[in-house]
């Protein structure tokens, strides 16, 4: 465990193994409440679900700074796989298939010299480049790092920048639907409604803990499992270890879950199941699927309608997250957006803007090789 004290500020930087996650928790579960931006894949019960079913990375550490007992900032990281001319590898906050945003924890009261802090802990750990993925690049936290490096002269740069949809409590459901779904659509939604009813029952319902929510999570594991997911081996069914996943994420100890499911059902079996995973005030809907047999009837939009139609109502969260990687069906319904984007920045002594650039250089040409192969592998899957 690697410990730097800041006499100035009173802050003690220290370096976690994993194997000090559970004498962390409390003081972990504690900053999420305090954070001046939420993360939930930051979160102890998400991150602690992926690390102990899934993440193998020897390389996993947290950064951590504390304010005498207190917390102040938390950032796992990892060695990146861009390794850069002349100046070896450069150190990413941590990151896996199932982690949509890396933003830092840090402490709302004092998100200044959290930030301050969290720099100069990770100058220890790697005096060099630094990448901070999928950050709210107009958040608190971010612009609270940026102005703590630009504070210290080190230079920076946002790239790879998407916008992800969010929603907020405003305008009531009625109203919400006439500004931002066509008069053609709607009656395209209530056609498929009515036709799904001429089935059977259709029904919505939503759960929070107990034997409700763990059906509710097993019934989105198999719906998922059952359709293109499942027969391309990624939905989260697909393995032991992802599925053990879900479950300890999504259900964990029932009565504490941070989880919310909404389902939709026809005749009591659930045909659409959307789970939203909180942090603070935040919801993130991180999953949703639907049965593809009833792929005519719109079934995965006729829930979310009633997501929606719920959350404007009884404003069960503050703000809410589409947990997205880019464009997605939800951003026609949801109309606010976020920028999305990779921090990127150096705390080396020497040469600073040339090892930034070469660090941009080298993103650059990794994701361009990576789309590459993508399209690649997707015209052999079509011939």
């Amino acid at each position: 465990m690697l410990q730097v004290p800041d006499w100035k500020l009173r802050l003690r930087g220290e370096v976690l193994e994993r194997e000090a996650l559970p004498a962390l928790a409390p003081a972990w579960d504690d900053l999420c409440a305090r954070a001046i931006e939420d993360n939930v894949y930051y979160s102890p019960r998400y991150a602690r679900a992926l690390i102990d079913n899934i993440e193998r990375t020897p390389s996993l550490r947290f950064a951590a700074v504390w304010q005498g007992p207190k917390l102040i900032a938390l950032l796992p990281f990892t060695r990146s796989k861009i390794a850069l001319p002349f100046f070896g590898t450069a150190a990413r906050a941590w990151q896996t298939d199932y982690t949509f945003g890396c933003t830092p924890l840090l402490e709302r009261a004092y998100s200044a010299e959290a930030a301050a802090g969290l720099i100069d802990l990770l100058s220890t750990i790697n005096e060099g480049e630094w990448i901070i993925p999928t950050v709210n690049a107009q958040g608190a936290a971010c612009r609270a790092m940026i102005e703590a490096l630009e504070k210290d002269d080190r230079p920076w740069q946002i790239s790879n920048a998407f916008q992800r949809a969010t929603l907020e409590p405003g305008d009531s459901f009625d109203g919400h639907m006439r500004t931002y779904l066509s008069s053609k659509r709607r009656r395209e939604l209530a056609r498929n409604r009515r036709r799904l009813e001429e089935i059977g029952k259709v029904a919505y319902e939503s759960h929070r803990a107990g034997d409700g929510l763990t059906r509710a999570v097993e019934a989105f594991l198999k719906i998922e499992a059952s359709g293109w997911k499942g027969q391309r081996g990624t939905a989260l069914a697909c393995l032991p270890e992802t599925r053990q996943f879900a479950l300890d994420a999504f259900i964990g100890g029932a009565a504490d879950s941070i989880c919310r499911a909404d389902v939709l059902t026809l005749n009591g079996t659930s045909i659409a199941v959307s789970l939203t995973a909180f942090a603070g005030g935040t919801g993130f809907t991180v999953k949703c699927t639907y049965d593809e047999a009833y792929q005519a009837y719109s079934a995965g939009l006729l829930l979310e309608v009633e997501v929606i139609r719920s959350f404007l109502t009884e404003r069960w969260a503050r703000r809410l997250d589409a947990a997205t990687a880019g464009a997605h069906v939800i951003d026609r319904l949801w109309p606010g957006r976020t920028e999305v984007a990779d921090l990127m920045f150096t705390l080396a002594p020497r040469h600073a803007p040339l090892r930034l650039s070469a660090l941009a250089r080298a993103v650059h040409a990794n994701r361009a090789a990576k789309t590459a192969v993508k399209a690649l592998v997707a015209r052999v899957t079509a011939d």
